[in-house]
Parts: structure tokens; sequence; C-alpha cells
């Protein structure tokens, strides 16, 4: 099957990710796939064996790009759209596309309301692909039929979760001795990824743990730290590609987002057999389930009595932990990838084209 992937993002987000993984399913399935990025797109970089296709810098030259690509016997397509900007092009797209026998379906994976509903109303979109149910919800309230819109959770490749040291090594890189407490984190400088928050609940704790933040080193964070009385056991080691090095080390794993739909730093947490705490926004109470602790958003002392009974609850930490494992076999690529097929082979059968 001819597939025709397409986003308008440029960074290395999750959603990006994601599209690059499923793409990796596809092709070494033997499918033929083209990508196509924004010609500064970072994700190139991470893969040379996908056929990237650098756009036009000029969106409105998009289109003529993409159609050079297009089968031209008119043998069954499909073209997938990932971001916004991406899903209004495709939405407009796919009303002159469909009668060349192109499947056209777009992805949405944050959980902000779009400020622009006309992609989700456009019929020539076969379907809209969500990565959880409250994202669903989410474009469902702006008017995208129920029966267009499909979930397809994250999955994660198995060398997400593949370490290049050991753990000790890793306590001994950062001076964390060997048998401290860690709490961990993924998380960025952006407001709405929370880290405030989580500082705040360290202080407000009093637990004797370490924090490691993965994905910032601003100094700030630091000075906070000492301001709050444990800058000595807070750890800033900035953006990092392979996470696993450090989610090896960690005790629990805290996701103290104000918005997320389905962060895949949960997911490769999971991998680890991490007790979770997360903040009950979007789609994080469709992942912590039977393996960790729910909290409001925004809130320091439930945080704060959360990391207490981590810290302090040997045996529930261990059940959360091996809860974890069992669910990281629900998140993996190849299921994506199975699930993302079936719905292709459901686009197609409707259209009454052959099945991948």
């Amino acid at each position: 099957m001819r597939f025709l992937f397409m986003t308008s993002s440029s960074s290395l987000s999750g959603g990006t990710r994601q599209a690059m993984y499923l793409a990796q399913g596809l092709s070494r399935r033997g499918h033929e796939l083209t990508f196509f990025v924004p010609h500064n797109a970072e994700i190139t970089g991470l893969d040379q064996s996908i056929d990237w296709q650098n756009m036009p810098e000029k969106r409105s030259d998009w289109r003529k790009f993409v159609e050079r690509f297009l089968p031209s016997s008119g043998e069954p397509c499909v073209a997938h759209a990932f971001h916004n900007k991406a899903n209004k092009k495709l939405s407009w797209w796919s009303l002159s596309w469909r009668s060349r026998g192109v499947v056209c379906v777009g992805y949405r994976g944050v959980i902000y309301r779009p400020n622009n509903p006309l992609p989700y109303w456009s019929p020539g979109m076969d379907c809209y692909v969500v990565n959880s149910n409250a994202c669903g919800k989410v474009i469902r309230s702006v008017g995208c039929p129920k029966n267009k819109i499909r979930t397809i959770y994250n999955g994660v490749p198995q060398d997400r979760i593949a370490t290049n040291c050991t753990p000790a090594e890793m306590r001994q890189q950062l001076g964390i001795p060997e048998n401290a407490f860690v709490v961990g984190a993924i998380v960025g400088d952006k407001p709405v990824k929370g880290l405030d928050y989580l500082v705040k609940a360290m202080a407000h704790s009093g637990i004797d743990a370490h924090l490691v933040a993965v994905g910032t080193k601003r100094p700030e964070w630091k000075s906070k730290c000492q301001a709050l009385g444990f800058g000595d056991r807070a750890h800033f080691p900035g953006r990092i590609e392979n996470v696993a090095d450090y989610l090896q080390i960690f005790d629990c794993f805290v996701l103290p987002s104000i918005s997320e739909s389905m962060p895949n730093v949960l997911i490769e947490a999971f991998g680890f057999g991490l007790p979770c705490i997360g903040s009950a926004v979007g789609g994080v109470p469709e992942l912590i389930t039977s393996n960790g602790l729910l909290v409001p958003p925004k809130k320091v002392a439930p945080l704060a009595a959360a990391l207490q009974r981590m810290a302090s609850d040997t045996e529930a930490r261990q059940r959360w932990g091996r809860a974890s494992l069992e669910r990281a076999q629900e998140f993996t690529l190849e299921k994506k990838v199975e699930r993302s097929i079936q719905v292709y082979n459901e686009l197609l059968a409707r259209r009454g084209m052959p099945r991948i």
C-alpha cells in the first residue's frame, strides 16, 4: 500500500515522534511510505531510512509538491496528516483527492479545543485518529462526526527503553547515593508541564528524596530548589534524547502537567515498571489506573501527599510498579501499528478498495 504522511510541525514533539514510529512500523511491514515535513524539521535526523521529503517553505506550494507523489494509475493510497496546519491542508485537498482513490486521515493528539473547527467538518476526510478518548471528546465538541473518530493509543518502540549505562553509573554521574529514593520526571520549561508545582510539592512533602527532572537545565530551577531547602538533592540534566538512562534510576515517576492527551513519557515509564503519579487531566486517567495515583492539577498539597505515600508505602509502590509493567504491554509500537492497519482497512473497505 502507498502511504503519504505529512506533518506541519518542525519540532520533536510527542505527536511528531508517534507519526515517525508509525511510519517505521508500516515501512518494516513492506509498505511504500513517503513522509512530508517542513524544510527545517528536526525529526528527520532520527531515522535516515524513512523517505523524508522537505516541503517548500511557502505553504501555498505544498499541494502541488505533494501531488507529485500520488499514484498516477488511480490505485489506492492513504494520506495521513499530523498536526493542525497539515490537517487543515488535507481537509481541503481531500475534496478532490477522493475521486483519485486517496483515503484521507487526520490526526489530533492535543487536548485543547481547536480554534478552527472547519477541518473536522470536511466531507472529504474519511477519519480522524485521536490518541485518547478525552481527545476524541474535544473534536466531537466542535462538530466532528462520531463515526469519523477512531482512538489509537500511542505506542513506544522497544529501543526507547534501552539503556546505555548501568543504574549505578547514572547515579554516580548525578551524585546520587546508591540507596537514595529518587523522584523522577521528564518535563520541559513550558508552564503547562507543571514543573513549578512538582518543585513546590517536593519541598512541602518533606520526604528525604532526590528530584531528577529531565528536560530542563535552566539555573533558576536549581536556585528555587535551594531556596526551598533541597537544592543539593535536585538535578536538572537538560534535554536528553535517551531518557531511558534516567528512567532506570527512578523509584517513582511524576507527571505534573496542567494539560496532556497521551504523554509518551508516561508510557516509557511503564516500561521500567515505575509506579506513577499523574495529574488527572486529558487522557492521563486512561493511562494511570491500577498503577499509581491521580492528583488534581495545579494543587501542591495533594501532589505532596502522593509523594509521601510513594516514599513511605513500599508494598503499594511495588504493586503499582508491577501493574505498570503489565500496562506497558498495551502500548507497544506493534499494537499501535496493528490498530492503525485495522482502521486503514476499515476505511478502504468502506470505499470499496482492496485492503492492506
